[in-house]
């Protein structure tokens, strides 16, 4: 007689709740709170601070704490954004 096979999705399964039972354990439910609540202030802030630069460039308003990538980017200066951007965003602003 063959023993009978697990499928492999529910072993995954065990696995992830394993994995968040012990993560509770170790890290307590306190700790699952506050990073909920941190990821949640900080997706506020960063949709309010996007909505209000994007309403002040549609009003002529220049972001005031631009780097200097973004300037070089923004004045279409590539050969200076080819040295003050990292690799991945200047490869993006080219293509």
């Amino acid at each position: 007689m063959k023993a009978p096979t697990i499928p492999t999705a529910y072993l995954l399964a065990g696995g992830a709740v394993i994995a968040a039972l012990a993560y509770i354990k170790f890290k307590g439910a306190a700790g699952i709170g506050a990073s909920i609540g941190a990821g949640a202030v900080q997706l506020v802030d960063s949709v309010v601070s996007e909505t209000v630069i994007a309403g002040g460039e549609v009003v002529g308003i220049p972001r005031t704490n631009q780097t200097e990538c973004e300037k070089a980017k923004a004045e279409g200066r590539t050969w200076d954004a080819s040295f003050a951007c990292p690799a991945g965003d200047f490869l993006k602003y080219l293509f």
